[in-house]
């Protein structure tokens, strides 16, 4: 069963921790990428599928896909394909510049429910991470790219069974990147002022 829109944010943010370095011309910050391409894509690919689960929650129904609904689903798993392509295949990641307000570092410190392995992680920190592991997080990225492109690929045949099986696995994709690289996959509130920023780095 996929994840409600809370769920959807954590898969937003796997990756957008930092406020190091400036942002290059080629290749998007991963903060901006999350915001901006990945949350709202991967958001309006689960409302279509939540909304065409039969009633055992374990198959789509082909007759709740509208050919608006595949249209849309196919529009967004191309763009979500395109930027994953675009950061696993950059040569450097910037996951934030520093005017960028980032989710979850207004958290750091706090004891963490489910335990320190999922605390949020500073800014300077995830930067870390993903510079010691570039190949981990190039792994990670292209991961998506791929899940992206077997849903993209049954929109453009309209399949459900496809569809279904090519979105069961999103979440795991998701959650596979967040843990080495952000460690938490429920993460607090968006900072909806300028002072989360303090915290940034």
């Amino acid at each position: 069963m996929l994840k409600t829109s809370a769920g959807v944010m954590a898969a937003a943010t796997m990756l957008m921790l930092s406020g190091c370095g400036e942002k290059t011309a080629s290749t998007p910050t991963i903060n901006a990428s999350m915001t901006g391409v990945m949350e709202p894509t991967a958001q309006a690919i689960w409302d279509i599928v939540s909304n065409a689960y039969n009633a055992n929650g374990d198959a789509l129904m082909g007759t709740r896909i509208t050919d608006t609904d595949w249209s849309k689903v196919r529009e967004a798993s191309q763009k979500l394909k395109d930027r994953a392509a675009l950061l696993a295949n950059a040569e450097h990641i910037i996951v934030a510049a520093s005017n960028e307000p980032v989710l979850g570092s207004q958290a750091v410190g706090m004891k963490g429910a489910i335990g320190p392995a999922w605390d949020a992680l500073g800014a300077k920190q995830v930067q870390a991470r993903i510079d010691a592991q570039p190949a981990l997080f190039a792994q990670k990225a292209h991961a998506l790219a791929d899940a992206a492109d077997a849903i993209n690929r049954a929109s453009l045949t309209k399949d459900p069974v496809l569809l279904y099986q090519a979105t069961s696995g999103l979440d795991e994709v998701c959650d596979g990147c967040h843990e080495p690289f952000w460690g938490t996959d429920e993460p607090p509130p968006f900072p909806h002022s300028g002072a989360a920023q303090s915290h940034a780095n």
